[in-house]
């Protein structure tokens, strides 16, 4: 018994009506991977190579993300590898350049700042905490980590301390709290 014939042609390479197939061209995007330690911490590569000296918390672990979206202005591939060896991955884009909003109508543009004005700068600190712990800065606007000897600095706008000028630091860990007061 003969098997019936197929009704296409195949080609080959040898074949002069065969069409050339495109060579592969992976997409290659910035590969960051997060390997969660037993302490919960973050040791963070970016294509292979340390992002951070030390561990970081969880919490500090989008804003390490939004500021490498910023700096390389494209979409990352992210893992997050769990101590049980579970993978979670995901695609972060950066945000919709000015003038995009999504309507026919460009975005008015934003008003200059006065010439010369930068952000005006406050160092706030406070002591007591567990080496290493995050830190949280309230009115929360981001937090941070822990020195080895448990001092935590912060540098905030001014104009992120609201109406009292008061900053509080949380540690997420120890509970410790510093309020920071009279600011400028």
């Amino acid at each position: 018994m003969s098997l019936p014939r197929p009704r296409y042609k195949r080609a080959t390479r040898n074949d002069a009506t065969s069409v050339p197939t495109p060579p592969v061209v992976p997409v290659v995007l910035p590969h960051v991977v997060a390997t969660v330690d037993d302490d919960g911490r973050l040791a963070v590569e970016i294509d292979g190579s340390a992002l951070t000296k030390a561990p970081i918390g969880r919490q500090a672990f989008g804003t390490l993300l939004d500021e490498i979206i910023r700096k390389r202005r494209t979409a990352l591939r992210v893992d997050l590898v769990e101590t049980d060896g579970t993978t979670y991955t995901d695609i972060l884009t950066p945000p919709a350049p000015p003038g995009h909003n999504g309507t026919s109508e460009p975005e008015p543009p934003p008003t200059p700042p006065p010439a010369g004005a930068g952000p005006q700068l406050v160092e706030v600190t406070g002591e007591g905490y567990v080496p290493g712990e995050d830190v949280a800065v309230a009115i929360v606007i981001r937090h941070g980590s822990a020195t080895g000897d448990g001092r935590v600095r912060h540098v905030v706008e001014v104009g992120e301390l609201g109406l009292t000028g008061e900053v509080v630091l949380f540690g997420c860990i120890s509970g410790t709290t510093t309020l920071v007061s009279r600011l400028p």
